[in-house]
């Protein structure tokens, strides 16, 4: 299989790196001449543009910003004459985004699907070993997503482009609200370590110790400590007086899931939940 890739940033480089050294790398392109021309000589292939690596290459990943996504794809298109592309597979790696996207490949004849993997990317080299893979796309298209993943070290999963908003919003929970929450932290924190760094540096073993907990458990509600856990309203009442206003709305919202997961633990009774859920539910005036 002879793989393009349509976008030059963390994700499509990644994925060209490993690619690239299974010899299946065709071409990988930017968003300017100048770009491309680099990547062509950091992954060691030829200099190409978007419309001729569709025509030379069977499959194409579309690793581009979700907002351009479907400006390619249209463009794509527009370039290419009825069904020549009926040969070719379009795979986007978005995770919130349907397939409605590439609807102007597919009226080309192109195979259309998608491709995204559960997993951060913050640059440079990514172990996607054991990462879920959300799969989806017309018959062609979702099997050759499948066996990408499965090349990949991944384990494909089958979500709907109608799930896809709901499938991503799941993963910004997991991943950009946990970065959140650990830095509304570090700024409550600071105030006693004289700067946001080294409130961080203080955090750490605490966020790592919670992540090893994570790591352990079958579920992540198993790994839920602290007052909610343990129904001390008395704690939580003093953490609400304490806090700035700024950070209060935040901590009422998580609390009420944590008391509701509390209460699916076991760890806590029907009365403390109720007990917790109304003082989460309250205004706290400022002292």
């Amino acid at each position: 299989m002879r793989i393009g890739i349509i976008g030059g940033g963390k994700v499509g480089s990644c994925l060209g790196e490993k690619f690239g050294k299974a010899g299946l790398l065709l071409g990988i392109t930017a968003a300017t001449p100048r770009e491309s021309a680099a990547l062509s000589r950091r992954f060691g292939t030829a200099y190409t543009d978007n419309e001729a690596l569709l025509q030379k290459a069977d499959l194409v990943l579309l690793t581009v910003p979700d907002r351009l996504i479907a400006p390619v794809a249209a463009e794509l298109a527009q370039d290419s004459e009825p069904y020549a592309l009926k040969e070719k597979c379009v795979l986007h790696c978005s995770g919130s985004l349907g397939l409605d996207v590439l609807q102007p490949l597919a009226e080309k004849g192109a195979s259309v699907g998608s491709l995204h993997p559960l997993q951060s990317f913050a640059g440079g080299a990514t172990d996607l070993t054991g990462v879920y893979m959300a799969v989806d796309g017309d018959e062609k298209a979702e099997s050759a997503a499948c066996e990408l993943a499965a090349f990949l070290g991944g384990r494909p999963f089958h979500v709907p482009a109608a799930e896809r908003a709901a499938y991503h919003a799941a993963a910004c929970f997991c991943s950009n609200y946990a970065v959140t929450t650990a830095y509304l932290a570090q700024q409550l924190m600071s105030r006693w370590t004289g700067s946001e760094e080294k409130a961080w540096q203080a955090l750490l073993p605490l966020f790592n110790g919670t992540a090893d907990n994570l790591r352990k458990a079958t579920c992540a509600q198993a790994a839920l400590t602290g007052p909610i856990a343990r129904g001390d309203a008395a704690t939580v009442a003093a953490h609400l007086k304490a806090l700035p206003k700024n950070f209060r709305a935040a901590y009422r919202i998580l609390g009420l899931s944590a008391a509701a997961m509390a209460l699916a633990n076991g760890t806590i009774d029907a009365r403390s939940a109720e007990e917790l859920t109304e003082l989460l539910r309250q205004e706290v005036e400022d002292a």
